[in-house]
């Protein structure tokens, strides 16, 4: 009954990547800011190797750490307040923007940045020529071979604006553990809110009022394990499994709900109202009939009507246990009204719909499409984000519609996809630097083999001797296709 009427065709995976990339929040996602990034890369590679080459008084070496100097100050202009080069798996990147030219063409600089143990170079305020020229002669300094003697250097010199760690944050091993914790809170409040919207559909099914206040202590863990780990709370989506659609469905709409409108800065109080809204905005649908709601055909024009009443009869159930917060009722009503107001219920004038209804409506075909009905089929991930992307200045709001994909990623948690070796992996982690290559976890070889455990593949990384990716997807599947009953389980 989800409205995601759209033309025939599909973005592409790379059309929708740069149209999304406005509304990422990656510190590098505009081409301005991006050459910025290869600027440090580059300005801390020629320090290294003209430090190598002359003397510190020589002219050249005297450029090279004014512009690394200049390459730093150029990121903290635009709000950085210190700036992070990773090497992770022996490929560079600056902050989690992976830079795969520069993996290879500065390959000496990864090399001797690992061979003193670092991972993780971080320019702080402040940041110097002193500072650049200790960092360029601890990268041509050859007795250091650890991470200690490199802090040791740094200190010795009094680069207090430099540090450096054997480990980045790129690295999963280093929040693991904490990642584990996130991801049993997460899904042991999912589960508890399955079995209160089961008691709320009861209880509006018999017409009588039901306590919010459990819904709202709900939405309020969701959201404390949103701040603390978003992954954590948005992998629950990938959970298909439980018996009730319609149940599963409200908590999967309310999650993605609150996690876009964090990403569009909500603010806490904002957010709470959001996804309780978002848990409440079918509700109208216990009056209407079952077998209309679940009839596999095409309905009849007045089975029709009898749909689309679910709308008004939802904001005339929550304005009867006169809710404080009158944002439910509002998106009830309004969510199937559609961008353009060329929904229903009809519009009584030229007003938009309010930002909550157009965020619910968007979670609301998303997570219809890409759920299995006993009906239909789900529709892939990445097809689901096409048809919204097509969508978008009609039935969906433009802008919301491309924070979305940011969020989701091309290739969303819990997607299932064939890499171009011809094995298949579950997305795991959305990059949001690289909409087009998250992490996977590689969980049937080329061979078409089951591993013996998952093993976690970063698609940004760059194989050094060819200068390309390692890997990349060649499609997105089914998760039935490829075997798989709970993907949650990878997440």
């Amino acid at each position: 009954m989800t409205d995601t009427s759209h033309d025939d065709r599909l973005e592409t995976a790379e059309e929708m990547a740069t149209l999304a990339a406005p509304a990422t929040r990656a510190p590098f996602a505009t081409p301005k800011r991006l050459e910025k990034a290869r600027d440090l890369a580059r300005a801390l590679a020629v320090a290294q190797n003209n430090a190598a080459l002359y003397p510190a008084s020589h002219p050249l070496a005297v450029q090279s750490v004014q512009d690394l100097t200049a390459a730093v100050t150029a990121i903290f202009e635009i709000g950085f307040e210190d700036v992070t080069i990773n090497v992770y798996k022996a490929t560079l990147f600056i902050e989690n923007q992976v830079l795969p030219e520069e993996s290879v063409t500065y390959r000496k600089l990864v090399v001797d940045l690992l061979a003193r143990g670092i991972s993780a170079l971080t320019f702080g305020p402040g940041f110097g020529e002193s500072d650049a020229a200790a960092v360029t002669e601890l990268l041509n300094t050859p007795d250091i071979a650890s991470i200690e003697q490199s802090a040791a250097f740094l200190r010795h010199r009094g680069a207090a604006s430099v540090a450096v760690a054997e480990t980045t944050d790129l690295d999963d091993s280093v929040r693991e553990e904490e990642e584990r914790e996130n991801k049993a809170q997460g899904r042991e409040t999912y589960d508890r809110g399955i079995e209160l919207m089961r008691d709320v559909e009861t209880q509006a099914k018999l017409g009588k009022v039901f306590e919010v206040e459990p819904l709202q202590h709900m939405v309020s863990s969701l959201l404390d394990t949103l701040f603390k780990d978003p992954a954590a709370i948005l992998g629950l989506t990938a959970i298909k499994g439980h018996d009730d659609y319609t149940l599963n469905h409200s908590i999967n709409v309310c999650i993605l709900s609150i996690s876009l409108g964090a990403s569009l800065g909500l603010d806490a109080e904002s957010l709470k109202s959001l996804g309780l809204s978002a848990l409440l905005y079918d509700l109208g649908k216990v009056r209407i009939p079952g077998d209309i709601l679940g009839k596999e055909g095409p309905l009849t024009a007045d089975e029709w009507q009898i749909v689309k009443s679910h709308t008004t009869e939802g904001a005339d159930l929550l304005k009867r246990i006169q809710l404080v917060d009158q944002m439910p009722m509002v998106v009830a009503y309004e969510h199937h009204q559609r961008h353009d107001l060329q929904g229903y219920p009809k519009a009584a004038g030229p007003q938009e719909q309010h930002l909550f209804s157009k965020i619910v409506a968007l979670c609301d075909a998303y997570d219809a499409m890409t759920t299995r009905r006993p009906f239909r089929r789900e529709i892939r991930p990445d097809k689901a984000l096409a048809v919204l992307m097509q969508g978008r200045n009609k039935a969906y709001d433009p802008s919301v519609t491309k924070a979305l994909v940011a969020m989701l990623g091309i290739y969303p948690m819990g997607a299932v996809v064939t890499l171009d070796d011809g094995s298949k992996a579950i997305v795991f982690r959305v990059n949001k630097d690289d909409l087009l290559r998250p992490r996977v976890k590689r969980v049937i070889g080329a061979d078409g083999s089951w591993l013996k455990e998952p093993e976690t593949v970063d698609l940004r990384l760059v194989n050094p001797e060819t200068g390309t990716f390692d890997h990349g997807i060649v499609e997105c599947i089914p998760a039935t296709d490829a075997g798989i009953d709970d993907v949650w389980q990878y997440l």
